[in-house]
């Protein structure tokens, strides 16, 4: 399980390009999306929760989470070992600083 969840955060690094501004490193976004056994999206990705957002940054939150659903929309189809499909047909994602890196 761990081994695919760092397969994924590899295949959406790429992709991944947060927003500049003042205090976006605090944000994080958190998308929960459906994939099929190929490894395409299944319907589009879906904000869980945001968070780290303030005055200073609220004006790039909404950018922060487009970014995001744009970097697994890039990201797809994704490379997975089918066996394993039970275990990432739903991915529940960070979208921060540290995937950036």
């Amino acid at each position: 399980q761990a081994s695919i969840a760092q397969a994924i955060i590899r295949q959406l690094r790429p992709h991944w390009q947060p927003p500049s501004g003042v205090d976006v490193d605090q944000l994080v976004t958190v998308l929960r999306f459906r994939l099929n056994r190929d490894g395409s999206l299944a319907g589009t990705p879906e904000l869980v929760r945001q968070t780290g957002i303030n005055d200073a940054n609220r004006a790039q939150a909404e950018r922060h989470r487009e970014q995001a659903v744009r970097a697994v929309r890039l990201a797809a189809p994704f490379d997975l070992p089918e066996e394993f499909y039970s275990g990432w047909s739903v991915v529940t994602s960070n979208f921060d600083n540290r995937l950036a890196q």
